[in-house]
């Protein structure tokens, strides 16, 4: 069980910048929140580039793999 200690007693202006300073820290934390959930919607969307960029290049390779061999196969007669 926790123990109280004596009252603490805070002037009414005090309070009222206190809970003013509470509401701001909440705005603060709800700011960053919706940033954080931001940025992670861009790593998804960055992720999702880069790998049909991947795709792109490992066709074009493969496409020039593929004239490589043609190019230097001797002709067939």
């Amino acid at each position: 069980m926790k123990e109280r200690g004596a009252p603490v007693f805070v002037k009414v202006d005090e309070y009222k910048d206190i809970l003013d300073t509470l509401d701001m820290i909440r705005d603060k934390v709800r700011e960053i929140k919706e940033t954080l959930g931001e940025i992670d919607g861009l790593r998804e969307e960055e992720g999702s580039e880069l790998s049909m960029w991947r795709n792109v290049i490992s066709d074009i390779e493969k496409k020039v793999e593929n004239i490589d061999r043609v190019m230097y196969e001797p002709e067939q007669l």
